[in-house]
């Protein structure tokens, strides 16, 4: 009886340790996220050194004389279709620049999947054991935690997807 209050507390303290360890990284990363999007009152951040983008300049076909008016009508549709294609990209939205930049989505989905995985199998254990059951509450927060895992897997999954768009 005694290994099993053992078993029990080892289980669910790790299982503890490790929501309350990814909630805390969670927590600090947005509000560092969060902190970097907010102006400083005094002249920008000490320390950081501004970047200056510069903007790329494409240089457009010069104009081709026609000789007959069916040359001029293949020229005018060639000019507007190599437009198109020399036409530079538009820019990703800001939040899609903001994930791109987030590099803690995969961690915490690996971290959090990892963790529910090992609390599913313990579960699973447990349920093998006839006298003993799991508490009900384990079961509610083997969901939580399930759909926790979830959610970060498709916010690292969008994350990939917006440092793709950033290229």
């Amino acid at each position: 009886m005694a290994d099993l209050h053992m078993t029990y507390f080892l289980v669910m303290g790790s299982l503890v340790l490790s929501v309350l360890f990814t909630v805390a990284w969670a927590l600090s990363a947005m509000l560092r996220w969060l902190a970097v999007g907010l102006p400083m009152r005094r002249g920008g951040a000490p320390g950081r050194a501004t970047k200056k983008t510069a903007k790329r300049t494409t240089r457009k076909p010069a104009p081709r004389k026609a000789d007959n008016n069916r040359a001029a009508g293949k020229a005018a549709s060639g000019r507007a279709a190599a437009s198109k294609a020399t036409e530079p990209p538009r820019h990703p939205w800001r939040l899609t620049r903001r994930l791109a930049e987030w590099r803690a989505s995969m961690p915490l989905a690996i971290v959090a999947a990892l963790t529910y995985l090992v609390a599913r199998l313990a579960a699973h254990g447990m349920s093998f054991r006839p006298p003993y059951a799991a508490p009900d509450g384990f079961h509610d927060l083997l969901v939580g935690l399930g759909w926790l895992s979830a959610g970060l897997i498709v916010v690292a999954l969008l994350h990939r997807l917006a440092a793709w768009r950033c290229r």
